[in-house]
């Protein structure tokens, strides 16, 4: 991408613009916090599908009344170290985050935690959620379905969405180690990225075109009939996040029916999630466990290269990296999307983004 086609921009700029906008339209301040805070923190660690660019998708899912300006969570059973809870179809950030504190207070509690919601909507990057749970002592686990797009491996007709997981276990003097992943090639979000960009090509084994073809043509390529990561492999996970996320969690899944304020033409919008915390304390201790992940990260970045190999990353190194940059530098959005948000911000009387 050259820099003529980029914007940089200063978090704090970019997170106050995205305030106006949702609080325009009528979601409260304190949940408004918590869904920019979500995708600022996307676009500062790098990960631009979940960042600026689903602003443009929220709002028209806000103005077309298929997702609520206010998020009302509510309990729907509680049995300790298990809980199920609904999300109201408002934004899966904030029943996202009253899921994961509550995940992590159950484990606290119990040793380990299982909480559900159904009725949630997109949740934003897991790695958000998992994170903040593994800085308080414990192995976290999130996965999440969504709107039946993907086909099962072989097949053209949508029943999956990327179908996400995360993980994230603490560490000592060592980073993190954060894990957010779909379980296709690539998150459709990317996709949609790459043709707002004006790139011709995409990667081989990204997507197929709409007829199931593999492609790697942009302008053919769907953003609703992605790749497996692994082929086969990447589908059997999909389809078991499809049933902790969906199935157990007494969410929608497949191709099961949906109210009319939950359908976008025959697309489910209606998404389920699972949460499952182990409080480290609990097992091998959390000191021991610290000690230890220092000593398996350590085990990895001073593995023998490979030829061509400068460094040897595990999961989330790479993120923490781009925030510490993107903090300092400014965090670089394509100048088709800051026109499509400027535009939005316009009919709340907001002068252009980055102005």
């Amino acid at each position: 991408m050259s820099d003529s086609s980029v914007v940089l921009l200063d978090h704090s700029d970019l997170r106050r613009y995205e305030m106006h906008i949702l609080e325009g339209l009528g979601v409260p301040s304190d949940q408004a916090e918590i869904v920019v805070d979500n995708l600022v923190e996307a676009d500062l660690r790098g990960v631009d599908s979940h960042g600026a660019h689903l602003i443009e998708l929220y709002v028209a899912r806000l103005r077309s009344g298929h997702l609520r300006p206010v998020t009302e969570v509510e309990v729907v059973r509680d049995d300790g170290a298990t809980v199920m809870m609904d999300g109201g179809i408002g934004f899966g950030q904030v029943s996202g985050v009253a899921a994961m504190e509550l995940a992590v207070e159950r484990a606290k509690a119990h040793g380990v935690a299982a909480v559900s919601v159904r009725e949630g909507t997109h949740l934003g990057a897991l790695a958000y959620y998992t994170l903040p749970a593994a800085e308080a002592g414990c192995f976290a686990m999130a996965v999440q379905n969504g709107p039946a797009i993907v086909p099962p491996y072989g097949g053209r007709t949508g029943i999956f969405s990327t179908n996400p997981f995360s993980w994230a276990a603490p560490a000592g003097e060592e980073l993190p180690v954060v894990y957010d992943i779909a379980t296709t090639a690539v998150a459709g979000n990317k996709i949609l990225l790459a043709k707002k960009r004006g790139d011709p090509t995409i990667p081989e084994g990204w997507a197929n075109d709409e007829m199931g073809r593999p492609t790697t043509d942009t302008a053919t390529a769907s953003a609703q009939n992605l790749c497996w990561f692994g082929g086969y492999k990447g589908f059997g996970i999909a389809l078991m996040v499809e049933v902790l996320s969906g199935i157990v969690a007494g969410s929608s899944f497949g191709h099961t029916e949906q109210t009319e304020s939950e359908l976008v033409g025959n697309r489910r919008l209606a998404k389920g999630w699972m949460f499952l915390t182990l409080d480290l304390e609990r097992f091998c201790g959390l000191d021991q466990f610290r000690e230890q992940m220092d000593q398996l990260i350590r085990d990895v970045h001073n593995t023998e290269r490979a030829e061509g190999v400068d460094r040897i990353y595990v999961p989330g190194e790479i993120e923490h990296e781009n925030r510490a940059e993107r903090l300092a530098s400014g965090i670089p959005l394509p100048v088709a999307l800051v026109e499509e948000i400027s535009a939005i911000g316009a009919d709340f009387g907001l002068p252009p983004l980055g102005s």
